[in-house]
């Protein structure tokens, strides 16, 4: 190999190393936003390890937490793909008075698939509590989380 070769070599070498950088997207940062149609509230979950928070009973136009930070999500991901869900059931309460009938549950973990499209701009990572126990979780885009897919009403927080 002649000099000029070797100089040739190390230059495109250079430049690939100068470009990747450039190649790499970062990643999407989802809200975690939860979604409570059980009839008691949730005192914890998570979602791959982050915390997503309490979850009191959804109502018709909400679903019973707030947006909690970040879930990290690859932007070469395709659905469906699996999340891991862990949660603890808080006691079910009779009112009035707040009297405990059922002791909170111990934390239980789950694997969930994220199926339907990814939006073009996802921003949230949605996780609905069936009341049967089921758990599905969905992604939504920019313009921000669904509204709750059951429209429950509840007397109070803690009371359906």
């Amino acid at each position: 190999m002649n000099s000029k070769s070797v100089l040739l070599a190390l230059s495109i070498f250079l430049l690939a190393l100068l470009l990747l950088p450039g190649c790499t997207k970062d990643p999407y940062m989802l809200g975690l936003v939860g979604y409570n149609y059980t009839d008691r509230a949730i005192a914890d979950f998570s979602v791959n390890g982050q915390w997503g928070a309490n979850l009191v009973l959804s109502t018709p136009t909400s679903g019973g937490g707030s947006t909690m930070c970040c879930v990290v999500m690859s932007r070469d991901t395709k659905t469906p793909f699996w999340v891991t869900v862990e949660y603890q059931m808080d006691a079910l309460e009779s009112y009035p008075p707040r009297r405990v009938i059922e002791a909170a549950g111990p934390y239980r973990k789950t694997k969930v698939q994220v199926i339907g499209p990814v939006p073009s701009d996802p921003s949230y990572l949605e996780i609905h509590f069936y009341p049967d126990g089921h758990i599905e979780a969905a992604l939504s885009g920019r313009d921000g989380p669904s509204p709750p897919r059951l429209k429950l009403k509840r007397r109070l927080p803690f009371v359906r």
